[in-house]
């Protein structure tokens, strides 16, 4: 979404039909939108060559992440276990990134009397945060599954 509201940002920007604030929100929105379309390309991509054992360890830890328990075998386990930081600073730069690109949108957006798209910002932001929360919390459960029973 940064990326593409950066690009949007210099073409609302170059086009300039309105205020320096209308451009920004306007960018906005399109990185909203078009964030929205990366994501769900690079959902349905198939890793390739040297990509794909690190793509089928991610996967493991994917689905290990959805049903909340570590799979029972050691080598899923150990996959699991090397991705678990990966998915702790996915939450945490996700809900950060949130906040910090949402938030001052929501606010100008407010500002400019747009409050449709305010509202359609802050939607998102409670989606971004909700899915952070979750996802730290699941990475918590297994953390302390995958953790070593320790006394007696």
């Amino acid at each position: 979404m940064a990326f593409s509201g950066a690009v949007w940002l210099a073409i609302r920007l170059w086009e300039r039909d309105g205020s320096v604030q209308v451009a920004v929100v306007r960018a906005g929105l399109g990185a909203v939108i078009y964030g929205f379309m990366f994501f769900g390309v690079n959902w349905f991509q198939k890793p390739r060559g040297a990509e794909a054992e690190r793509a089928a360890a991610w996967a493991i830890a994917e689905t290990a992440l959805r049903r909340g328990e570590p799979p029972a075998d050691e080598e899923g386990r150990a996959a699991v276990a090397d991705n678990l930081a990966a998915i702790r600073r996915g939450a945490l730069f996700g809900a950060a990134g949130g906040v910090v690109l949402l938030g001052p949108l929501i606010v100008l957006a407010v500002r400019i009397g747009w409050e449709a798209t305010a509202a359609g910002f802050g939607l998102v932001l409670v989606v971004v945060l909700a899915v952070a929360v979750r996802t730290g919390w699941r990475e918590r459960r297994l953390r302390a599954a995958l953790a070593p029973v320790r006394g007696g």
